[in-house]
């Protein structure tokens, strides 16, 4: 199963910056702002952040989302953000984080003067807790979830008066039924509107054969930003989803984008997820050509 707790080190860090420069920074600007989900490249940053940060803003990222500073205060990577050229425009955070310590996360979103905080991983009941994280998450069941709306709505709350919208990211847990509702479904009708939106991770949806579409043409209005993550060949079993380079895998990303543009999400974030089909660098290259090429 594709996890946030592991990862295996890339090989290709060392590309050359040269090397990477991909039509999106050659061309005109692609008519979407390029984001990037910087858990994409965790090891190359961890490795080498300002080199990394510097090879994806070549390649025509712009827009980033975090998932962790790299032992960097927020105000020292804002500063290194901005000499690069690079927008710091969401952070990541787990339920247990910001139920701990949500009031030090929205310092750090505002010291970066990001737009969201996005929850990257849901809470559980104290004995789900106990398990290891893919297993709580298959665990998960409709008393959690609104569990997690009861946390998300007074954190959103708290996010809000501070100028910052909080929204949830899914994985494939989201869409496992209860009496006939999913989990996505409940924790979105028990969720404040305004103070609760959606980060749909595209990829995720489709592994649990869901129709990203038809999520975004329901949820119109909450889902405010997207994670462009393409799927290999599909599976019956989502944990057995693999990720590919935007273009190369089943999903019709001018179909997706186009519905998201129209019902007026703006931020747009690639991630991908190991094991890698190559250098990740490389897949990010042959991503930023691929979605600069699109035509709305």
């Amino acid at each position: 199963m594709l996890s946030r707790r592991s990862f295996l080190v890339s090989a290709g860090a060392g590309m050359a910056a040269g090397s990477l420069i991909s039509s999106v920074a050659l061309a005109k600007p692609y008519k979407l702002p390029l984001g990037i989900q910087m858990w994409t490249v965790k090891a190359e940053a961890e490795k080498d952040l300002e080199g990394t940060l510097r090879k994806l803003h070549a390649l025509g990222f712009r827009e980033i989302e975090f998932a962790g500073f790299y032992g960097k205060t927020a105000a020292d990577m804002g500063s290194l953000l901005k000499s690069i050229g690079l927008t710091p425009v969401s952070m990541h955070a787990g339920a247990d984080d910001i139920a701990a310590k949500g009031d030090a996360i929205i310092a750090d979103a505002k010291t970066l003067g990001l737009e969201y905080i996005i929850c990257s991983s849901p809470m559980s009941d104290a004995a789900k807790a106990k398990l290891e994280w893919a297993k709580k998450m298959d665990a998960l069941d409709a008393g959690d979830w609104k569990l997690n709306a009861e946390l998300f709505n007074k954190f959103g709350k708290q996010a809000k008066a501070a100028g910052i919208q909080f929204g949830y990211h899914n994985h494939h847990v989201e869409f496992k039924k209860f009496d006939g509702k999913t989990g996505f479904d409940i924790l979105f009708a028990a969720t404040d509107p305004d103070l609760v939106k959606s980060e749909l991770d595209v990829g995720w949806a489709v592994a649990a054969s869901q129709d990203p579409v038809a999520i975004l043409n329901k949820y119109k209005g909450r889902v405010v930003a997207l994670h462009v993550k393409d799927i290999g060949k599909l599976d019956p079993d989502p944990h057995k989803a693999t990720t590919v380079a935007v273009g190369e895998g089943t999903i019709d990303w001018k179909k997706v984008i186009g519905t998201a543009h129209a019902n007026g999400v703006k931020h747009y974030f690639y991630e991908q997820e190991e094991p890698y089909t190559r250098p990740i660098l490389e897949s990010a290259r042959m991503s930023a050509d691929y979605l600069g090429k699109l035509s709305f």
